[in-house]
Protein backbone atom coordinates (compact mmCIF):
# COMPACT_ATOMS: atom_id res chain seq x y z
CA UNK A 1 0.00 0.00 0.00
CA UNK A 2 3.10 1.89 0.65
CA UNK A 3 4.50 1.74 -2.54
CA UNK A 4 1.16 2.45 -4.51
CA UNK A 5 0.51 5.45 -2.50
CA UNK A 6 4.33 6.90 -3.41
CA UNK A 7 3.64 6.15 -6.93
CA UNK A 8 0.52 8.14 -7.09
CA UNK A 9 2.13 10.87 -5.36
CA UNK A 10 5.44 11.13 -7.53
CA UNK A 11 3.16 10.76 -10.68
CA UNK A 12 0.89 13.77 -9.33
CA UNK A 13 3.82 15.81 -8.63
CA UNK A 14 5.44 14.94 -11.69
CA UNK A 15 2.53 15.94 -13.72
CA UNK A 16 1.85 19.38 -11.53
CA UNK A 17 5.86 19.97 -12.52
CA UNK A 18 5.79 19.16 -15.64
CA UNK A 19 2.42 21.89 -16.10
CA UNK A 20 4.66 24.20 -14.04
CA UNK A 21 7.56 23.98 -16.29
CA UNK A 22 4.92 24.49 -19.43
CA UNK A 23 3.47 27.45 -18.46
CA UNK A 24 6.50 28.45 -16.96
CA UNK A 25 8.42 28.72 -20.63
CA UNK A 26 5.34 29.38 -22.49
CA UNK A 27 5.59 32.01 -25.34
CA UNK A 28 2.05 33.44 -24.61
CA UNK A 29 1.52 36.93 -23.42
CA UNK A 30 -2.14 36.29 -21.77
CA UNK A 31 -0.62 36.80 -18.14
CA UNK A 32 0.34 40.12 -19.26
CA UNK A 33 -2.69 41.20 -21.21
CA UNK A 34 -4.95 39.78 -18.86
CA UNK A 35 -3.57 42.85 -16.69
CA UNK A 36 -2.79 45.35 -18.59
CA UNK A 37 -5.58 44.98 -21.40
CA UNK A 38 -8.23 43.00 -20.47
CA UNK A 39 -10.83 43.83 -22.93
CA UNK A 40 -8.36 42.55 -25.75
CA UNK A 41 -8.96 38.78 -27.69
CA UNK A 42 -6.13 36.71 -27.66
CA UNK A 43 -5.05 33.28 -26.96
CA UNK A 44 -1.82 31.24 -27.77
CA UNK A 45 -1.47 27.90 -28.89
CA UNK A 46 2.32 26.36 -27.84
CA UNK A 47 1.46 23.22 -30.23
CA UNK A 48 1.53 25.28 -33.37
CA UNK A 49 3.04 28.32 -31.84
CA UNK A 50 0.36 30.81 -33.03
CA UNK A 51 -0.92 34.10 -31.34
CA UNK A 52 -4.13 34.71 -32.42
CA UNK A 53 -5.44 38.48 -32.15
CA UNK A 54 -8.50 37.65 -34.22
CA UNK A 55 -11.82 39.20 -33.74
CA UNK A 56 -10.53 42.75 -32.32
CA UNK A 57 -10.63 45.26 -34.91
CA UNK A 58 -12.10 45.49 -38.39
CA UNK A 59 -9.97 46.43 -41.21
CA UNK A 60 -11.87 45.75 -44.06
CA UNK A 61 -14.38 48.08 -42.73
CA UNK A 62 -17.41 45.98 -43.19
CA UNK A 63 -18.25 46.04 -39.56
CA UNK A 64 -17.10 42.06 -39.27
CA UNK A 65 -14.04 42.10 -36.88
CA UNK A 66 -11.36 40.06 -38.85
CA UNK A 67 -8.56 37.61 -38.10
CA UNK A 68 -5.01 38.17 -36.88
CA UNK A 69 -2.25 35.65 -36.12
CA UNK A 70 1.59 35.88 -35.30
CA UNK A 71 2.40 32.29 -36.74
CA UNK A 72 5.96 30.71 -35.72
CA UNK A 73 8.36 29.74 -38.13
CA UNK A 74 10.45 27.40 -35.88
CA UNK A 75 13.84 26.58 -35.20
CA UNK A 76 15.85 27.74 -32.12
CA UNK A 77 15.38 31.36 -32.44
CA UNK A 78 11.13 31.67 -32.96
CA UNK A 79 10.42 34.37 -35.38
CA UNK A 80 6.45 34.74 -36.06
CA UNK A 81 4.91 35.67 -39.13
CA UNK A 82 1.94 37.63 -39.66
CA UNK A 83 -1.03 36.43 -41.24
CA UNK A 84 -4.67 38.01 -41.91
CA UNK A 85 -7.96 37.05 -42.84
CA UNK A 86 -10.12 39.48 -43.90
CA UNK A 87 -14.12 38.80 -43.60
CA UNK A 88 -15.03 40.38 -46.73
CA UNK A 89 -13.16 37.36 -48.67
CA UNK A 90 -12.40 34.91 -45.87
CA UNK A 91 -8.51 34.84 -48.17
CA UNK A 92 -5.33 34.49 -45.75
CA UNK A 93 -2.87 36.53 -46.41
CA UNK A 94 0.16 34.99 -45.36
CA UNK A 95 2.97 37.95 -44.97
CA UNK A 96 6.37 35.67 -44.49
CA UNK A 97 8.21 38.87 -45.15
CA UNK A 98 6.73 40.93 -41.96
CA UNK A 99 8.73 38.32 -39.28
CA UNK A 100 8.61 39.81 -35.42
CA UNK A 101 10.67 37.80 -32.66
CA UNK A 102 7.94 39.78 -29.98
CA UNK A 103 4.55 39.86 -31.95
CA UNK A 104 3.48 41.99 -28.98
CA UNK A 105 0.67 44.40 -28.87
CA UNK A 106 2.63 47.11 -27.12
CA UNK A 107 0.57 49.96 -27.28
CA UNK A 108 -3.36 50.65 -28.13
CA UNK A 109 -2.41 53.61 -30.08
CA UNK A 110 0.32 55.39 -32.38
CA UNK A 111 1.23 57.63 -29.13
CA UNK A 112 3.17 55.68 -27.21
CA UNK A 113 4.33 53.23 -29.83
CA UNK A 114 7.67 55.20 -30.05
CA UNK A 115 8.76 54.39 -26.71
CA UNK A 116 8.97 50.58 -27.26
CA UNK A 117 11.82 48.72 -29.17
CA UNK A 118 9.57 45.96 -30.43
CA UNK A 119 6.45 45.16 -31.17
CA UNK A 120 2.98 45.97 -32.95
CA UNK A 121 0.19 48.34 -32.43
CA UNK A 122 -3.23 48.64 -33.93
CA UNK A 123 -4.26 52.25 -35.21
CA UNK A 124 -6.70 54.46 -37.24
CA UNK A 125 -4.56 56.04 -39.97
CA UNK A 126 -5.45 58.31 -43.15
CA UNK A 127 -8.03 60.46 -43.75
CA UNK A 128 -10.55 57.48 -43.86
CA UNK A 129 -9.27 56.35 -40.57
CA UNK A 130 -9.33 52.67 -41.19
CA UNK A 131 -7.66 50.62 -38.82
CA UNK A 132 -3.98 49.52 -39.93
CA UNK A 133 -1.21 47.31 -38.20
CA UNK A 134 2.11 48.52 -37.75
CA UNK A 135 4.46 45.99 -36.77
CA UNK A 136 8.21 47.09 -35.46
CA UNK A 137 10.95 44.62 -36.74
CA UNK A 138 14.00 44.01 -34.90
CA UNK A 139 16.90 45.86 -36.34
CA UNK A 140 19.12 42.12 -37.32
CA UNK A 141 15.57 41.76 -39.11
CA UNK A 142 15.25 44.60 -41.33
CA UNK A 143 18.85 44.78 -42.38
CA UNK A 144 18.67 41.23 -43.72
CA UNK A 145 15.65 41.71 -45.66
CA UNK A 146 16.33 45.68 -46.43
CA UNK A 147 16.44 45.02 -50.45
CA UNK A 148 12.63 43.01 -50.14
CA UNK A 149 11.46 46.15 -47.91
CA UNK A 150 12.40 48.31 -50.64
CA UNK A 151 11.05 46.96 -52.89
CA UNK A 152 7.67 47.16 -51.17
CA UNK A 153 8.45 50.90 -50.56
CA UNK A 154 8.99 50.06 -47.20
CA UNK A 155 11.74 52.60 -45.87
CA UNK A 156 11.93 51.96 -41.76
CA UNK A 157 11.39 49.48 -39.67
CA UNK A 158 7.79 50.20 -38.84
CA UNK A 159 6.54 48.52 -41.53
CA UNK A 160 1.95 49.69 -41.75
CA UNK A 161 -0.17 47.33 -43.43
CA UNK A 162 -3.96 48.26 -44.15
CA UNK A 163 -6.30 46.99 -46.56
CA UNK A 164 -8.37 48.02 -49.17
CA UNK A 165 -10.97 46.57 -51.23
CA UNK A 166 -9.41 43.57 -50.46
CA UNK A 167 -6.03 44.44 -51.48
CA UNK A 168 -3.05 44.70 -49.30
CA UNK A 169 -1.02 47.94 -48.56
CA UNK A 170 2.86 48.36 -47.55
CA UNK A 171 4.44 51.42 -46.18
CA UNK A 172 6.36 52.59 -43.60
CA UNK A 173 6.19 55.35 -40.10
Amino acid sequence: MKFLSAALLSILTLTSFSQEIDTLFSNSFENDYRKSNPTLKYSYDDNSQTHNYSDNWDFDNDGIKDEVYFIGTGGAHLYYFLKVVLSIDKRPRELHFIESDFPKLTAKDTVNFHKTPIGFVVTELGKNRNASIIVRLDTQTYYASKRLYRKRRIKSKDIVISFKNGKTKYGSL
